[in-house]
């Protein structure tokens, strides 16, 4: 009997290489997602923080520094706070458009692994088929030569 060969094993190969890429440009997403969420967190410290120093120049007015230069000051880091969301949130969509293509390779590798799996029960039931034979063919030949020795 000829050894089990699976004809697509080169495109279940290049299916399962795209499924790798597609889960490592997951993980880079999900990275760059973290990352930008610290950058949210870290921003909006920063607000929180020149709130606080407002409110103390606010109490103590500090002749060195106007007011009008923190309100500029926390002006500036709620606007950068706003581009870190913005940020964060093409992270997410990212985030979401790789996930989906991981679940499409997944299904293309699934699909591959599928038919590799009905191809080798189909070739492994020929296989006990062809074994099967072979001991019916031995068994009819013993039978046949034990028969024809006890024949006078």
């Amino acid at each position: 009997m000829r050894p089990f060969r699976f004809r697509a094993r080169a495109a279940l190969q290049l299916r399962q290489r795209q499924h790798d890429e597609a889960l490592a440009a997951l993980a880079r997403a999900q990275t760059d997602l973290a990352r930008a969420v610290r950058r949210v967190e870290d921003a909006a410290k920063a607000v929180n923080e020149a709130d606080e120093r407002f409110r103390a120049a606010l109490t103590s007015p500090d002749a060195g520094v106007p007011l009008d230069w923190h309100r500029s000051w926390r002006a500036r880091l709620a606007t950068d706070r706003q581009r870190c969301e913005a940020e964060c949130r093409a992270r997410e969509a990212d985030v979401s458009e790789a996930t989906a293509h991981v679940a499409s390779t997944r299904q293309r590798v699934r699909s591959l692994e599928r038919l590799h799996d009905n191809a080798l029960a189909s070739w492994r039931q020929e296989l006990a088929h062809e074994e099967q034979k072979t001991m019916d063919s031995l068994a009819t030949l013993r039978f046949t030569n034990g028969a024809r020795r006890l024949d006078p």
